[in-house]
């Protein structure tokens, strides 16, 4: 066999072997392997299939029907023999599969994994790998792509990681990379020796060298994932090597933002119990989880550095600035995170309950041990905290006095200005109508004491604002302008913009989230916090005193620091409160879906929280969508991936045709990146594209001016097609050196007949024309060379 063919033998069989891979890897979702044989003798057939019809050169559409057959028969054959004529499926048949697929649908509604792999799983499975396999080899050998050669396996390999148990993770996750680097590695071969890269006599030790470079890298890539590969969550093999082992003091640990934790109860606010809080009634504080100390275009995030602690925790809080003592007895009751409540700022821990704890100074965390995603639930633990009484006698007239340079850039950073043209919905820019507006505010402010209390003052008149629950769950820009403009927002908007509006005044600020005090409990003689009291609030620093906190959301405020807040009443009201009536009305209706019960899954209770996510080597932890906090068993997490099965099954069966159609454009323009000519007749078949949803169609003997007096005699307005129709006839006919200037505005206009089509044609017709499967009968045109 020629070098050529040996190498395209190599890509299918490696292609062959990753598609065993990932068939093995459905390992997961059932009891026991015994639907290996099956599935492996359908894997097989399939890439025969496949291989066959594009060995004998059919067109997609002969060879997707012939396929289909295939698979008819094949599966007839192994699944129902003996109710079939031969291998011909009968009425029998087809009654069988109808009781199969109504089991398995059943059974997958009811059950998680692993289920028993009975028939209508397995025939649904094979389904969807046999036009996988189709779809892969027709990516990889006519269209030469490799990364949509391997989305089909991807795919699959992705949907028994999300569904199945977790078995053997990093067995799987090793030969799955392995498959995934032979089928890009020989594809890269096969091209080499197809395009003639080098030389007929350099040709086999070009591609040896390719392989075995491929191999270095393949080799090197398995090393690095038995080192990290078993300490990623929920990995149950013993590592080669331990690097949590290595201690050189703190270390970077990132981990799911506590603003995500509380998210939901921010605006859903649910009575389910998360912790109590054993103090006297009269020390009643903030129960603080961590501060957010980057804004970054839509983001409040921080990647922190934590350190074991035990006994005394280090401070932020000057050593001049009077304190007093909180000591707290809190007991976890269903705070689904790492991140433990506690009044600010800890100062020592006197009991961890039996698990061990870490502290990072700089924003006040105190966190479960790495290794732990979630807080034990029961868990009890002692601290102290020494709250400090500000008075603004101690504070600075300019809060950064004396600061280092690199603690006011990291505490007053913002995304760069908009500029001429930007957006903040488009760049993520910061938009310097908002540094005008807290300027406004404060100007006659003379100390940033002032200016902070003159920011306060902004967001409580309630003229102005209103708190809502009612809005868009966000924190961003975007949003930013948006609260201000409406004046409607809960408390993550008001802390978050009242923190980005100092710092646009050279204000070092953060934002802190975590929750009131709670409901106090005499007969347990303990505050009880739940749900709805889910708090954000900003925190400002001083030079020489440290960061004081201060509420610019309505009806919240501690009331003990008053002197600073100028807000002397404790509150953690929300707006549905009626403090006349002592009762506690339900809330409003809000956007996420009200809480139906209690406990957790799909009978009640809040979703269940992300687990923390360790990694010494990420800088930044950014804030997910929406997720609620508290427990959860299980039936919620399957309905939730049930739902995404669904949509990913719905979206592969809809997407077909527009992601085919987007293979073959992205291919052909690889093709002519470098043929003006090329680019030229791809402009003119998307103008013709276009112009057929307006039922004007060109015929094979039509040049482009004919066509484009056709075009003209509609009477329509459809763009520039006259000038579209010279320029690809000068490419086509012209040996002039302006090819690359006539394709560059061939692409223009086309562009601008494409826009003025759609624009003329209802929502419906366009969606109707890109999920038409015959679009896809045509083979795409080859580039034309005229000259």
């Amino acid at each position: 066999m020629s070098l050529r063919r040996n190498v395209l033998l190599a890509a299918e069989l490696s292609l062959v072997a990753l598609t065993i891979v990932v068939t093995i890897s459905l390992e997961r979702l059932f009891t026991d392997t015994s639907f290996l044989t099956e599935m492996l003798i359908l894997v097989i057939g399939s890439h025969v299939v496949a291989a066959v019809c594009r060995r004998a050169e059919l067109s997609m559409a002969w060879a997707t029907p012939i396929s289909g057959v295939a698979l008819i028969v094949l599966a007839t054959a192994v699944f129902y023999p003996d109710a079939s004529a031969l291998i011909v499926p009968t009425g029998e048949t087809v009654t069988l599969l109808g009781d199969d697929l109504r089991e398995a649908w059943q059974v997958f509604s009811d059950d998680a994994a692993p289920v028993p792999p009975i028939r209508g799983f397995l025939i649904t499975t094979s389904v969807l790998i046999w036009y996988g396999v189709f779809l892969a080899d027709w990516a990889a050998f006519r269209l030469r792509s490799p990364l949509e050669a391997i989305a089909p396996a991807t795919a699959v390999f992705v949907f028994a990681s999300l569904l199945g148990v977790d078995r053997n993770q990093v067995a799987h996750g090793f030969l799955f990379a392995g498959g995934l680097l032979a089928v890009l590695l020989t594809m890269r071969a096969e091209r080499q020796v197809r395009e003639e890269v080098w030389v007929a006599s350099g040709a086999a030790s070009g591609v040896r060298t390719t392989l075995q470079a491929g191999a270095t890298i393949g080799a090197a890539t398995v090393i690095v994932a038995a080192l990290i590969a078993p300490q990623l969550p929920g990995a149950s093999a013993q590592p080669l090597v331990d690097i949590t082992e290595i201690n050189d003091g703190p270390q970077t640990r990132s981990v799911v933002s506590p603003l995500v934790q509380v998210a939901a109860s921010l605006v859903n606010q649910t009575d389910t119990e998360l912790f109590s809080v054993k103090v006297a009634e009269s020390q009643q504080d903030y129960w603080r989880l961590m501060a957010l100390t980057k804004f970054e275009n839509d983001i409040w995030r921080r990647s922190s550095n934590f350190d074991d602690a035990r006994g005394e925790v280090g401070s932020t809080i000057d050593v001049n600035v009077s304190t007093r003592t909180i000591r707290q007895e809190i007991t976890i009751a269903a705070l689904g995170n790492i991140y433990l409540p506690a009044a600010y700022e800890v100062r020592n821990i006197v009991d961890t309950g039996g698990v061990d704890l870490e502290y990072e100074v700089a924003t006040g965390a105190l966190v479960v041990e790495r290794g732990l995603d979630d807080i034990p639930v029961g868990l009890t633990y002692t601290i102290e905290s020494q709250v400090p009484d500000y008075s603004p006698a101690n504070l600075p007239a300019n809060a950064t006095d004396g600061l280092s340079s690199g603690f006011i850039a990291e505490h007053t950073q913002l995304p760069a200005p908009c500029g001429a043209g930007e957006s903040t919905l488009d760049t993520g820019c910061w938009p310097t109508e908002v540094s005008d507006r807290a300027a406004e505010i404060t100007a006659d402010a003379t100390t940033d004491f002032e200016r902070v209390r003159a920011l306060q003052a902004f967001f409580l008149d309630p003229e102005l604002f209103t708190y809502d629950l009612d809005v868009a769950l966000r924190h961003d820009i975007n949003s930013m302008n948006e609260f201000l403009f409406i004046g409607r927002g809960y408390c993550e908007q008001f802390a978050s913009t009242f923190a980005a509006m100092a710092r646009s005044l050279g204000i070092p600020a953060r934002v802190a989230v975590g929750f009131t005090w709670g409901d106090w409990d005499a007969a347990r003689n303990e505050y009880v916090v739940s749900g709805k009291h889910a708090h954000a609030w900003p925190e400002v620093y001083f030079a020489d005193v440290g960061w004081v906190i201060f509420d610019p959301t309505p009806g919240r405020s501690r009331g003990h620091d008053g002197d600073i807040t100028g807000l002397d009443t404790p509150q953690q009201t929300g707006p549905w409160d009626d403090p006349e009536s002592g009762e506690e009305p339900e809330p409003p209706a809000t956007t996420v879906p009200a809480d139906p019960g209690e406990g957790g899954g799909e009978g009640g209770g809040l979703p269940p929280a992300p687990t923390s996510t360790l990694s010494p080597d990420r800088d930044d932890a950014d804030l997910a969508p929406v997720v609620g906090v508290g427990g959860n068993d299980g039936s919620g997490g399957r309905g939730v991936l049930l739902a995404l099965a669904l949509a990913a099954g719905a979206a592969a069966v809809v997407g077909f045709v527009p992601a085919v159609q987007f293979m073959r454009r992205r291919r052909r323009l690889m093709r002519v990146a470098a043929d003006p000519i090329g680019r030229g007749e791809v402009a003119w078949d998307d103008a013709l594209t276009a112009l057929r949803l307006l039922d004007l169609h060109t015929l094979p003997h039509q040049t482009p001016h004919e066509f484009a007096s056709i075009v003209e005699m509609s009477r329509r307005e459809l763009g520039p097609i006259r000038l579209l129709a010279d320029r690809i006839t000068a490419l086509r006919y012209s040996e002039g050196d302006d090819a690359v200037a006539h394709a560059i505005t061939a692409q223009d206009l086309a562009a601008s007949i494409v826009r003025s089509c759609r624009d003329q044609v209802s929502k419906s017709r366009l969606i109707g024309d890109a999920l038409d499967p015959r679009t896809l009968l045509a083979p795409a045109p080859a580039p034309l060379t005229l000259r």
